[in-house]
């Protein structure tokens, strides 16, 4: 059971992680099975660049103890992207404050881009953090040259609301960081 953020608060701690389901994805809890799959998506030099981040370069032990401290971790809502049973990606409710939180996702199987499942998972996480978290607002970011995920924010109802510029620890040039909102109290999602 899902302990709700109320205002006034610097932090949340949102209990263990529930499994949410769509038609597509389950999102469940990360496990320590995933961690070489997680491993493995956080070393893909194309994956992180989609971040202006560097691939990690901590060994498979090193990275096994970061996961599982921040799986742990009750400030932060880990969940594991599964389609048919089998891991595909990573999402994340972070940076929980003012009745708001922020979100990632990561789809690490290439085979699968391009097939709505980002915009499926977005749309549970939002609800999510609407329904059982009780916040006012969900915050996303995405470098401009990912359209993609530029895509699934205009799909899931998110507004541009600003832009900024981060220098990439993946190649040291700097990118325009677009900045994503979705207030609880706007119309739905288009349908599209």
């Amino acid at each position: 059971m899902a302990i709700r953020y109320r205002s006034g608060r610097s932090a949340i701690y949102a209990g263990e992680v529930e499994t949410l389901r769509g038609d597509s994805v389950v999102l469940r809890p990360p496990r320590e099975e995933d961690v070489e799959l997680a491993y493995s998506w956080d070393r893909d030099p194309e994956l992180a660049a989609w971040n202006g981040r560097s691939p990690i370069n901590l060994s498979l032990g090193a990275a096994r103890r970061d996961y599982l401290r921040r799986w742990r971790d009750r400030s932060v809502k880990t969940f594991i992207i599964e389609v048919d049973g089998e891991a595909v990606g990573m999402a994340t409710l972070y940076d929980f404050r003012h009745d708001s939180c922020e979100i990632g996702i990561k789809i690490g199987a290439r085979s699968l881009w391009g097939r709505n499942l980002g915009t499926e998972t977005v749309k549970l996480l939002v609800s999510y953090a609407f329904e059982e978290l009780d916040l006012k607002a969900v915050r996303g970011s995405t470098l401009a040259h990912n359209r993609r995920m530029q895509r699934v924010f205009e799909k899931c109802g998110f507004e541009l609301a600003g832009e900024g510029s981060i220098v990439s620890g993946y190649d040291s040039r700097r990118y325009t960081e677009l900045f994503y909102e979705r207030r609880r109290d706007d119309q739905s999602p288009p349908a599209r």
